[in-house]
């Protein structure tokens, strides 16, 4: 299945690639209709909870169950689910309630640069291309930062909810640094599921706490619809295409395609929270995906695209 596109038209490769990151990029503007209306450790934990089973059930299909590991394997893939979906969604979370989905989605595009710039300290070597890369992107991020003034009730701290949105992006950055060692071991499906797994574990205990007093009744309908898409769509569907894509297409021009996380997060936040995209936004979308570019075409072996995206 993960094959299917080897030996053909690399075009449908291409394509899931595309869907794939664009999917991760609405899931900024799901989130937003999370935040406010349930526990974000409850809601996290129904979402992973439910991926989890999907996977389990996929991993099953296709390769006929999980793989056995070595302990010093499951130490990796636990700090991955620590810092790629406990880490990442936490903080992205509480950041979006706190600023806008634009401008959130706009920062986690960053993500390719803050790998770059943990490879370098991990000792890898980064160009002089790769470096202007890098500082183009995170130039992107503050650049929105310090033009876009949202209204109080878009985001009532936004310089606040910017930071932990940031710090959710060096989680998804050092889950995928961490991914280089589980690459090389287990398949991309086994890896994920475990990660999911590991996610759900450790969601648990604090959202069984969330459980006293919770009142699902009072909860909208639309944040349900939110949960359920994040859970399916998000944790299970964009994974895949993402790697049917990276079956194909070289790691090089594969990392270029989160380059889509921050057009999707703000069209989605255009379309579905109506909020006003700006020349503030534009520009920085425009220095963030030059940036992304740029780290991509530079770097020989991009970390991006040895291990799965951020579920």
């Amino acid at each position: 299945m993960i094959n299917q596109f080897k030996d053909s038209d690399p075009l449908p490769a291409l394509g899931a690639l595309a869907v794939g990151m664009g999917i991760v990029g609405t899931s900024v503007t799901a989130n937003k209709f999370v935040v406010g209306n349930i526990p974000i450790m409850l809601a996290s934990g129904i979402r992973f909870l439910i991926g989890a089973s999907l996977l389990l059930i996929i991993v099953r299909l296709v390769e006929n169950g999980l793989p056995r590991i070595s302990l010093r394997m499951h130490i990796v893939l636990a700090a991955q689910a620590l810092f790629g979906i406990v880490a990442f969604n936490v903080l992205i979370l509480i950041g979006l309630d706190m600023t806008t989905a634009m401008i959130s989605g706009i920062m986690t595009a960053a993500t390719p640069a803050i790998i770059a710039i943990m490879s370098f300290a991990l000792g890898d070597r980064l160009s002089r291309t790769a470096w202007m890369g890098v500082f183009l992107a995170v130039g992107g991020v503050v650049l929105v930062n310090l033009l876009v003034s949202p209204s109080d009730d878009a985001a009532r701290r936004p310089l606040l909810g910017g930071l932990l949105v940031f710090l959710a992006v060096v989680g998804e950055a050092a889950y995928t640094v961490l991914g280089r060692y589980a690459a090389r071991a287990i398949s991309p499906f086994a890896t994920a599921t475990y990660i999911c797994i590991y996610g759900t574990v450790m969601f648990l205990p604090f959202a069984i706490r969330d459980l006293r007093g919770f009142q699902p009744a009072n909860v909208p309908a639309s944040t349900w619809i939110a949960i359920l898409y994040l859970a399916v769509v998000v944790t299970v569907v964009a994974f895949v295409l993402w790697f049917k894509g990276l079956a194909v297409i070289p790691a090089s021009v594969a990392g270029a395609f989160t380059g889509m996380i921050p057009v999707t997060a703000v069209a989605s936040a255009a379309l579905l929270l109506h909020e006003r995209v700006g020349l503030p936004h534009l520009l920085g979308i425009a220095c963030v995906l030059v940036g992304i570019l740029l780290v991509a075409n530079a770097r020989s072996a991009p970390l991006a695209a040895t291990s799965p995206v951020s579920l």
